[in-house]
């Protein structure tokens, strides 16, 4: 197993973050969300921020502003896979994932089936792309109840239809829409490569860390653990989490390795 913090909680004050991860000994996962991503953006800035890290990256493609399923306006789901082909070929050159979204988490899906259709069209076009640019591209199931675009059965299958990419398992999204969280990491197996960690109450996307919600962690854990291949474990907590508690939560998952389920969060 091997452990990565995601810098969400950094999203406003990305400059700080060099100085939190000086003692951290996992990966990190960078967020392309926030005030300084924008059009004018210096794409060899934000890559240079991080050239000094030791640990292993990865990066969570764009989240707010794009989406590949949208039906209404093609053109609009177009735009998106442009754009977020040009943030995976980017990503490619230093980190060694990169997190999509299968389409924007909170819009109506008034045509579900189209909507799924076009996604997969584009999700397994940048799964082409990122097995010839040599980096994993992670497909994070979102969207919560009615704007859920593949439930626990369709995210599964999404991943035996489309070869070139591998499935990211977001627990707390997966807490929300009351999935069998332990099942759903049984059935995908080896095309499992991640877990996005973090708790909830059972009904808001909160990022709370773990413990500090209702997902049910034991049986998680014990899931993780019968899995014979390597995880990455990210560490997803929001904005207002507490930074000392983020890295003790990352200290304890690296130092529990294989046996997840005794870790103290």
């Amino acid at each position: 197993m091997s452990v990565y913090i995601n810098l969400l909680p950094f999203m406003k004050k990305i400059n700080d973050a060099p100085a939190f991860l000086q003692d951290w000994g996992g990966g990190v996962e960078i967020s392309t969300d926030g005030p300084h991503w924008h059009g004018d953006t210096d794409w060899a800035q934000e890559k240079e921020r991080f050239a000094s890290y030791a640990g292993d990256i990865g990066v969570h493609l764009p989240i707010w502003e794009l989406n590949l399923a949208s039906v209404q306006f093609p053109q609009y789901a177009a735009y998106s896979f442009e754009a977020y082909r040009t943030y995976l070929e980017w990503a490619s050159t230093f980190a060694s994932h990169a997190v999509l979204h299968t389409h924007l988490y909170n819009m109506p899906l008034f045509h579900r089936e189209e909507a799924q259709a076009l996604s997969k069209h584009y999700i397994k076009q940048l799964g082409d792309i990122a097995e010839q640019k040599g980096i994993m591209l992670l497909v994070e199931n979102v969207g919560f109840h009615d704007k859920m675009l593949f439930d626990e059965r369709e995210f599964v299958q999404l991943f035996e239809e489309i070869p070139a990419i591998q499935a990211l398992l977001d627990v707390g999204h997966a807490t929300i829409n009351n999935w069998d969280i332990a099942n759903v990491i049984e059935a995908l197996g080896t095309r499992l490569s991640a877990l996005h960690l973090h708790d909830n109450d059972g009904e808001n996307d909160l990022h709370l860390p773990i413990g500090a919600g209702v997902t049910r962690w034991n049986e998680i854990w014990q899931a993780v653990a019968e899995q014979t291949h390597s995880l990455r474990l990210i560490l997803e907590y929001d904005e207002s989490a507490s930074l000392e508690v983020l890295k003790r939560h990352g200290n304890e998952l690296l130092q529990a390795g294989k046996v997840v389920g005794k870790i103290n969060v």
